[in-house]
């Protein structure tokens, strides 16, 4: 049987690995974040203004 010992990180080491994936998690939601927005406005600009009310339609 192999002997298995537990390796243990310290706290900063922790911290540091925990900042890293908060980092890259926050990349990947903004990327897609950015990518739906550019989406939605190109729908907006595309899609036919809207006609303005005028005076007359009241």
């Amino acid at each position: 049987m192999a002997n298995k010992q537990t390796r243990y990180i310290d706290s900063e080491h922790y911290r540091q690995m925990l900042v890293k994936d908060g980092d890259r998690r926050f990349d990947e939601w903004h990327t897609s974040f950015l990518n739906y927005q550019k989406k939605f406005l190109q729908q907006v600009r595309q899609s036919p203004t809207p006609r303005q009310p005028t005076a007359s339609d009241c």
